[in-house]
């Protein structure tokens, strides 16, 4: 799951000014009836600060400016329907202009006082908003893997700053193109041609003006430490307040985040480049080194053979040219065995292996496996124990026919002549086992390493000959076919045994 803001969540929508003189006219009205109750039914001989309470519940509700009004008008409701002579403006007694105008003061006062505290209060409220945006963005950023990612997180964190659209362009292979965007409008033709008209110049763009009018967002550029260019955008006409005075502040620290982390994105994947270069180096370097070693000795002997038999051949009784020829032909098979190897890894690595699975008789593909090994088990005692013959497996013959004579092809390099191999059959659940063991050395250490590409189970200029690729490709063939492969030395027993693992055909589960 990529990492990602919160949807953004905009601040709801203040009210229009209009409806908050509106609001505060009524409840002077109400007060006014109130301060009119009190006075003639329940006879309250100071009725003056009932006309405060509707200043401050406008104060805190709509600010300054509906506040203020409250103030005026319920001053004056007091003075026109409360103060003598009524229902006229005219104050007959000093008493009563002292308490109409302290009524003015004490309104006008608390007005103030409360709006300030609203605004305070708002202030801090969009602070603390901004901020867990900007947190959540650097979090978000930190678990963010692709360019896309990194995209989303900076325009959800846009979006909820400001309570508006907001659009990410990144720089990739075909130019600056739209990577990501929230808040629900997406930037039209006008848009696009003002944000790269923004990242060539290197100057941010407003909407509904030079260069490009009719585009709706305003666009920032940035550039990444790796050169990299980027634009963001945001669709200020959208907010509920109108545009903002000075937006940079808060979109200066978005791009500066977004460009870190587009700068670690690009560093990653040069990392992640460079370390593919250099493991294709190693890789030549081991097929050169196991190349010009293994492959250079049968060519070797088949060039000296037949050297010999064209320059000696009247000099060579029968018995000696039958020797020489057997010993190229062998060598001549054991270059086949190694180009093959060499093939199937490429098949391997290109992914052009096709797998035709069909029901096929453990015992047939044992003996498929054994001609393809015949060399290298020449001299050893090789034993089948198929004990449940009559099943059969669910395999590609000619790729788990090469992955067994592989496995068979390594015991008998790595076991003494004279010595027995085992290859043994049975069920497992639905599955059938190949069991291959020698009386070799055994694994030297640690098993799964020698499934890699050139491992090679002895060390030094004395081990059998080989480009170690024998376990890896019957890996890659089995588990293409849906089996698997297990290798470990034998218990209580010195040499090798490998386990070919396939599925049995349906009749045979069934």
């Amino acid at each position: 799951m990529s990492p990602s803001l919160n949807t953004p969540s905009f601040p709801a929508a203040p009210p229009p000014k209009a409806v908050g003189y509106a609001v505060s006219l009524v409840l002077v009205a109400v007060a006014t009836s109130a301060a009119v109750l009190a006075d003639r039914v329940l006879g309250a001989s100071d009725v003056a600060l009932i006309f405060v309470l509707p200043v401050v519940i406008a104060a805190v509700g709509f600010g300054l400016g509906p506040s203020m009004t409250a103030a005026a008008a319920g001053a004056l409701a007091f003075n026109f329907l409360l103060l003598e002579p009524r229902y006229t403006f005219r104050i007959a007694e000093a008493e009563n202009a002292w308490g109409f105008g302290l009524l003015s003061l004490t309104a006008a006062i608390v007005s103030s006082v409360a709006a300030q505290a609203r605004r305070r209060a708002v202030e801090a409220v969009e602070r603390a908003d901004q901020a867990m945006a900007i947190h959540a963005l650097a979090r978000a950023l930190v678990g963010a893997s692709g360019r896309a990612d990194i995209a989303a997180a900076a325009a959800e964190a846009l979006a909820r700053l400001f309570g508006a659209p907001a659009v990410v362009l990144v720089e990739g292979d075909e130019g600056l193109e739209v990577s990501a965007s929230a808040g629900g409008a997406e930037p039209g033709g006008a848009d696009l041609e003002a944000a790269r008209w923004a990242a060539a110049a290197g100057t941010p763009t407003h909407a509904d003006a030079y260069p490009v009018e009719a585009a709706t967002f305003d666009f920032w550029p940035m550039r990444t430490p790796t050169r990299r260019q980027a634009v963001v955008g945001l669709r200020l006409a959208d907010m509920p307040g109108g545009r903002p005075d000075q937006p940079g502040h808060w979109v200066e620290i978005v791009t500066g985040h977004l460009a870190t982390a587009l700068a670690r994105d690009d560093y990653a994947a040069r990392a992640t480049a460079t370390g593919l270069e250099i493991e294709r180096e190693r890789l030549k370097a081991d097929l050169l080194a196991a190349v010009s070693h293994d492959l250079r000795t049968p060519l070797s002997t088949i060039l000296l053979t037949l050297q010999s038999l064209r320059r000696f051949g009247a000099a060579h009784d029968p018995a000696d040219r039958r020797e020489l020829l057997d010993l190229a032909e062998t060598e001549t098979r054991r270059l086949s065995g190694l180009v093959s190897n060499l093939l199937d890894m490429g098949r391997l690595e290109a992914g052009a292996v096709v797998v035709r699975p069909e029901a096929v008789a453990p015992a047939d593909l044992i003996a498929a496996a054994r001609a393809q090994a015949a060399v290298a088990l020449a001299g050893r005692q090789v034993v089948e124990d198929v004990a449940d013959g009559a099943l059969e497996l669910w395999a590609d013959v000619s790729l788990a026919g090469s992955a067994l004579g592989n496995v068979l092809e390594n015991a008998g390099k790595y076991a003494p002549e004279g010595s027995t191999v085992r290859i043994s059959f049975r069920r497992d659940g639905g599955e059938g086992v190949i069991e291959v063991e020698d009386e070799g050395a055994g694994f030297p250490g640690p098993v799964e390493p020698l499934f890699a590409k050139f491992a090679r189970g002895a060390p030094g200029d004395g081990r059998p000959p080989g480009v170690g690729l024998g376990l890896s490709i019957a890996r890659g063939f089995l588990e293409a076919q849906g089996g698997r492969i297990e290798a470990a030395n034998r218990p209580g027993a010195a040499g090798a045994q490998v386990r070919l693992v396939l599925p049995l055909a349906r009749e045979a589960v069934a």
